[in-house]
């Protein structure tokens, strides 16, 4: 890390509303376009760093909040990591990375047997531009279209993106369809099988959006019903 940035910028401390108000903020730049392959743009931190300032009287910096974002990044690795490593266990309902003996991993204690805060913004933020349709008011199907619409330049490296996009509007598309769902029991087992059956995507974006779907129950119960389509992508 950049020695002047950093020394610039570790007397802010965040606390835990400013980090909620950093993730649902850049969650929102990113479901809107603004995140290219590698990182945010310049005015998504000074947005993020305007917005602080406006609701805590503080004295946030653009630097601050994209050396921010190494530490949130870093947190999202440590996450992911745990989450496939053996003797740990995901779960999807509660955002939860559980483990049988948690003294045992004091370093990582503070991710586990306890859900996991703002794991969708959390991924829209630090993951590899893996969109879950996030708006700012929870306003799930309308998140996911605008993403899917976002038409900037992509290099050949973004081509995944692309293909997550696709996956993403279809699923804006099957929300549509939500009022014409049954109130039955959610089979978890049956939706994953369904997702997996979905062409063109590899494991780990069709586990994100298995994921996703278990989040938001009523989208995956029409996702079932239209997976014949899906598979068409």
């Amino acid at each position: 890390m950049d020695k002047t940035r950093e020394g610039k910028s570790k007397h802010f401390r965040w606390s835990r509303p400013m980090e909620r108000m950093f993730l649902e903020i850049l969650a929102y730049e990113a479901s809107e376009g603004n995140k290219p392959p590698a990182t945010f743009k310049p005015s998504s931190f000074v947005q993020v760093a305007q917005v602080i300032n406006e609701k805590f009287e503080t004295e946030c910096e653009p630097d601050h909040v994209d050396n921010h974002l190494r530490t949130i990044k870093n947190n999202w690795a440590t996450i992911q990591k745990l989450r496939v490593k053996s003797g740990f266990q995901w779960d999807h309902n509660l955002k939860m990375i559980t483990v049988v003996r948690k003294e045992a991993h004091p370093t990582h204690e503070k991710y586990l047997n306890k859900k996991i805060e703002m794991y969708d913004e959390l991924a829209l933020v630090a993951g590899k531009d893996m969109a879950t349709g996030y708006d700012g008011n929870d306003n799930t199907t309308k998140g996911i279209e605008d993403h899917s619409r976002f038409n900037g330049k992509r290099s050949h490296a973004s081509n995944k993106d692309d293909r997550f996009a696709m996956l993403s509007k279809q699923i804006g598309e099957v929300a549509n369809a939500i009022k014409k769902t049954s109130q039955n029991q959610l089979d978890v087992a049956e939706l994953y099988k369904k997702v997996m059956e979905v062409e063109g995507f590899d494991e780990a974006t069709l586990a994100y959006a298995f994921d996703y779907l278990v989040d938001k129950e009523r989208v995956a119960k029409v996702f079932i019903v239209k997976s014949v389509k899906l598979k068409k992508l």
